[in-house]
């Protein structure tokens, strides 16, 4: 196994003196489905299939209420789902009503262990064309 890279150009438009270089950047296989997720389970354990698929749209549904109903998610090995919320900015504290609130993004954070696992991680450079 082996995650495969690229050398791109930094490109600064911004500073007066910019950095000149480059930088590694993650190539990316692919995505891998749902389904082919719980093929790539099921071949590994006694469930099937459908019991993963079942299992992940469960987990998907649950998380999603939990994080609506304002908690923080936490899946041991995979890591924390938690939500941040964005509004306009006031002067006042009663300026602000609920309506006006937004999800402005769903965070992760992954969990130690998921993160310590990727150390062991080895990268080779993309061949260029």
């Amino acid at each position: 196994m082996s995650i495969r890279y690229r050398l791109t150009e930094v490109k600064d438009n911004i500073s007066r003196k910019p950095k000149k270089g480059y930088y590694a950047q993650v190539v990316t296989k692919g995505t891998i489905d749902t389904q082919t997720l719980c093929k790539q389970i099921a071949s590994c354990c006694a469930l099937s299939t459908a019991d993963m698929t079942a299992a992940i749209i469960a987990l998907s549904q649950q998380l999603t209420e939990c994080l609506l109903d304002g908690y923080n998610v936490n899946i041991e090995g995979i890591g924390t789902f938690s939500l941040s919320a964005e509004s306009k900015v006031v002067e006042k504290k009663t300026d602000i009503r609920a309506q006006s609130v937004k999800v402005k993004n769903i965070n992760f954070r992954s969990a130690v262990s998921l993160k310590k696992a990727m150390t062991k991680s080895k990268f080779i450079r993309e061949q260029y064309k």
